[in-house]
């Protein structure tokens, strides 16, 4: 496993997606508002020396793949979605590694619980 701590990061927190992930039928039908956070580790020492765009990740295009995942693809698991956007990313974009949390609120269970998450680490296999 790679030392996270001696890689620089690019992180893109708070992704508002609308999915239709879950267990039940009916939270597929319905959907679910998602929070999606993804971390990229990769050495950005390239991209901040010449001030190119083209020696990093652009955000945008994280952001956009998210939201496709999210809306094409179907999952009983958020755990089976976190890990499907960790294995896209790490195919698009070739960071080292990368973190995916994935956050679904208005839960149909016990009152009062604001959301449940899930997180993954996968790293890029050389």
């Amino acid at each position: 496993m790679e030392d996270l701590n001696r890689l620089d990061r690019i992180s893109i927190h708070g992704i508002n997606v609308l999915g239709h992930h879950g267990v039940e039928e009916a939270e597929r039908k319905v959907g679910h508002r998602l929070v999606i956070d993804v971390d990229l580790f990769l050495d950005l020492a390239p991209a901040a020396r010449d001030d190119d765009i083209r020696r990093t990740v652009n955000y945008e295009a994280v952001c956009n793949l998210v939201e496709e995942i999210t809306a094409e693809e179907e999952f009983l698991l958020i755990e089976s979605l976190a890990d499907e956007i960790a294995a896209k990313v790490l195919e698009r974009f070739a960071p080292e590694a990368v973190t995916v949390m994935v956050k679904k609120f208005n839960l149909p269970i016990a009152t009062g619980v604001h959301s449940v998450g899930v997180e993954v680490t996968r790293y890029l296999r050389k």
